[in-house]
Parts: structure tokens; C-alpha cells; sequence
């Protein structure tokens, strides 16, 4: 993308400069990882969540990394594939892996369109945590056309439940704005209460999950400002939302499954 329609697209969506260009660039590293790895990589998190089911209603947000769950058999031959799987990116300077327990993690350094040095952050899991089902669907950046690709994802349902336990635990800007949008899509419950179970028990969360989370929306409503600051450039500017309103409408509707018993009160 040239530097005019990068000016373009930054104005458009109020996303900046560094962003969009960074944007084209995850789409590139997908495009090549599907072509590396196959249906062997699962790609989860902000990156899977955003461009394959939040851009379905107009509601996606910028994420900057890629997450990848890969386990093919063993964990050394697994290591061993994406090591040298890794060897095979093109147009980047990759750095890596720093290993902490069994995550790998490769900095993928470039040269931005405005000369500035800038990375995507790339980390496989070297673990298949139990999930309800993953499918090849098609990956692509909600902001610009360069670099579709198809990529194994998982469900929407196994998403939100991973994204549930994230905002559990971390309770940040990003966690809300997609917990929040993905409630107001159209998801099986049923599939993704089993989905939160297993994800539950995977991390070893056993306290009393749902009333929890509710607290712990009621406490992040007072440092709004801080959650706001942290996230809006992370979010078109027609997006950005009131964070006040936004993390208690969210509070609200956790708190009315719950009393409903939408969700098992015995979950976690």
C-alpha cells in the first residue's frame, strides 16, 4: 500500500498511520503461515476474533499480534516444525524464539512505508487446550483488501469463552469492547457454556467464576479513564465507545444471565 492510501485509510477509520501499515503486515505474515503451517495452526485471540467474526457486523478493532495454538503429537516435534517453519517468512527479519514454558514467541521486524522500524509479535502455544471445534475459515483485515487468506480458527462460542477468561483475568480495555460486541452477536449457548467449562478447568479457575467477573466489572467501572486511555487507538474512531456505559451495560448483561440462569451457576 503507497503512502497516499495508507493517509486515506488512517483518516478514514481514525486507526494511525503505524497501524494501518501494520495492519497490511499481519496480513501478509497470515497469508504466509497458512502457507507454512496449514490446519496444523489454530489462530485464536484478538487477531482470529476481530477478522473473521466481529468484521461480520462492522464492529472490528485493530489487534497488533498473532496467537497460534500448534501441538502435532509431541511437544519437540512440534518445536522442532515451527522453528524451522519460522525460516521460511519472507520480507521480514525474524527474531526468535524466546521460549518461556511452552510458548514460543517471534518478533517479526520490517521497515514501515514511512521508514521506521516496527514488528508484529508472533507466538505459537505449544498446547491444544480442549475446544468445541475449529474450522478453516477466511482471514481478513477489516480495514484494507491486501493479503486475504484462509486460516483454522476457532468458534465464535470457543473464542468467547477464552475471551471471558481473559477479561476475568486482566480485565483490559480490549477484553471488554470484544466481550461486550460478542454478546450481541448470535452464538449456540448451549456450545459455548461447554466451551467456558473446559476452558475453565483447563486454567484451573474453580472459584465462584460468574459472580466474580461481575465484581470485578463493577471495580473496572472506576478506572474507566485509565481502560479508555489504554484502548481507543485500538478502535476505529465511530467505534469508540462511552467507557463508562460500555463496561456497565456489559455488567448488566452478565449479571442478567446470571440471575437468569442462562449460565450455570455452577460453572468454575
Amino acid at each position: 500500500m503507497d503512502e497516499r492510501m495508507l493517509k486515506y485509510t488512517a483518516a478514514k477509520t481514525g486507526l494511525g498511520l503505524n497501524y494501518v501499515d501494520k495492519e497490511e503486515k499481519i496480513s501478509l505474515l497470515l497469508s504466509q503461515l497458512w502457507e507454512i503451517f496449514g490446519e496444523k495452526a489454530i489462530l485464536k485471540g484478538g487477531t482470529a476474533l476481530n477478522r473473521v467474526y466481529l468484521a461480520r457486523i462492522g464492529v472490528a478493532r485493530f489487534s497488533e499480534d498473532i496467537d497460534i495454538d500448534y501441538f502435532n503429537g509431541n511437544v519437540e516435534t512440534s518445536a522442532r516444525e515451527i522453528v524451522e517453519g519460522m525460516k521460511k517468512i519472507k520480507g521480514f527479519n525474524v527474531k526468535g524464539p524466546r521460549v518461556l514454558h511452552r510458548t514460543f514467541r517471534f518478533d517479526c521486524y520490517y521497515i514501515n512505508t514511512f521508514g521506521n522500524r516496527d514488528r508484529v509479535k508472533v507466538e505459537f502455544y505449544l498446547s491444544r487446550p480442549p475446544y468445541i471445534e475449529a474450522k478453516v475459515e477466511l482471514v481478513k483485515s477489516p480495514f484494507i483488501d491486501s493479503y486475504p487468506t484462509m486460516f483454522r480458527v476457532y468458534s465464535l462460542e470457543d473464542l468467547l469463552a477464552k475471551k471471558i477468561v481473559a477479561l476475568y483475568n486482566r480485565m483490559e480495555g480490549k477484553d471488554v469492547y470484544d466481550v461486550f460486541h460478542v454478546l450481541n452477536m448470535e452464538f449456540e449457548m448451549d456450545k459455548f457454556l461447554k466451551a467456558l467449562e473446559l476452558t475453565l478447568k483447563f486454567y484451573h479457575i474453580e472459584e465462584d467464576f460468574w459472580e466474580e467477573l461481575i465484581s470485578r466489572l463493577s471495580q473496572a467501572r472506576k478506572n474507566t479513564c485509565q481502560i479508555g486511555n489504554s484502548t481507543n487507538h485500538f478502535i476505529p474512531k465511530t467505534l469508540r465507545p462511552n467507557w463508562e456505559e460500555l463496561i456497565e451495560s456489559l455488567r448488566f448483561r452478565v449479571e442478567g444471565f446470571f440471575n437468569e440462569g442462562t449460565f450455570n451457576k455452577n460453572i468454575g
